[in-house]
């Protein structure tokens, strides 16, 4: 009766109707799903309207569009307070409130570090720089170095050559974006991710909640460390496992710490953050979590108390992976 019973718990009932679309974005990939999709939504019409979304996004903040909003600001070397549109504004805001909370370990100005370290725009010399290199970016970083205005939305620098880096908070912004989309053509049941940061609504194709993979931190790898159930929430990973490179046995992480100029070398491998859904939801989920990977194995998770965060961390330890969560995390997840 057992054997019975499991292969019919197996079986399950009918999955509900599903479309879904993926394709590449900003240098990664979207995936989107839609369960028991509304009239008139096919794949097609899903693809073209997300496609649609992720191209207005990469217009107003990538740093890899020439002609991009944000690349348009980076190269204007005005001291003076230059108008931007709601929508940059209001990613800028989001990373300035990041940043004062974490007391500066996330920084939207960290763009010239990260171009040096080769993992912006430009071609990766895959060399360390000169500390005389590192010195002349640190003076162009800080967020302290601009100025915002809400009404009318405006920015000012205090150095024309202030360069901004939205990159940590990109996907999560997208990830919002999107949702905002699907709920605006009536679906009520989705995941819409950019690479390792989503927003999920309702129930998968089994009624379910969706169930998030959190890799283990593992170069070259692709083994699932935990699953973790959500609905109705953002969720977004960071980790030093998958872009980074090697000088003479040294990895190098893609995670620049604002205040050394320095790629991040220590044992917090990864950090998954849930944040409540919400128009920034993602957002906010993105950028805590690269704040809480910057600043490490004992004031990530001070902060992550500190701030009510739900936050899971992996940890590298000479035996394997050591897993801590906030108490926040662990109230999400108490049944």
């Amino acid at each position: 009766m057992a054997l019975l019973c499991s292969a019919l718990a197996a079986c399950g009932p009918t999955p509900a109707p599903q479309i879904e679309v993926t394709g590449p974005t900003m240098g990664t990939y979207y995936a989107v799903k839609v369960v028991q999709p509304p009239a008139g939504l096919d794949a097609a019409a899903l693809r073209a309207g997300v496609e649609q979304v992720l191209a207005a996004v990469i217009a107003e903040i990538s740093t890899y569009e020439s002609e991009s909003e944000l690349s348009r600001l980076n190269r204007n070397s005005s001291t003076d307070w230059v108008p931007v549109s709601a929508n940059l504004y209001l990613v800028i805001a989001a990373g300035q409130r990041i940043s004062a909370l974490s007391g500066g370990a996330f920084d939207v100005t960290v763009g010239p570090l990260v171009n040096l370290w080769g993992f912006g725009p430009e071609e990766r010399l895959d060399a360390i720089p000169a500390p005389e290199q590192v010195r002349a970016a640190l003076e162009r970083v800080g967020y302290g170095k601009l100025e915002l205005r809400a009404d009318p939305p405006a920015l000012r620098k205090q150095r024309g050559d202030i360069y901004i880096d939205l990159s940590a908070l990109g996907e999560g912004y997208g990830a919002d974006r999107l949702a905002a989309y699907l709920d605006g053509v009536g679906a009520t049941h989705y995941m819409a991710a950019i690479a390792g940061t989503m927003r999920v609504r309702g129930t998968n194709a089994k009624g379910q909640p969706w169930g998030i993979a959190v890799e283990q931190p593992t170069p070259g790898q692709q083994r699932v460390q935990r699953i973790l159930p959500i609905t109705d929430q953002a969720v977004s990973t960071s980790g030093d496992y998958r872009n980074f490179f090697e000088v003479d046995g040294q990895r190098f992480s893609h995670h620049i710490d604002p205040k050394t100029g320095a790629p991040v070398a220590q044992r917090l491998a990864s950090t998954t953050v849930i944040h409540p859904a919400g128009a920034d939801s993602a957002m906010m989920a993105d950028g805590f979590a690269t704040a809480l990977l910057v600043l490490g194995e004992q004031r990530g998770p001070a902060l992550a108390e500190s701030q009510r965060i739900a936050a899971y961390f992996i940890i590298r330890e000479e035996a394997g992976f050591r897993e801590a969560t906030s108490t926040a995390f662990e109230r999400l997840r108490a049944p």
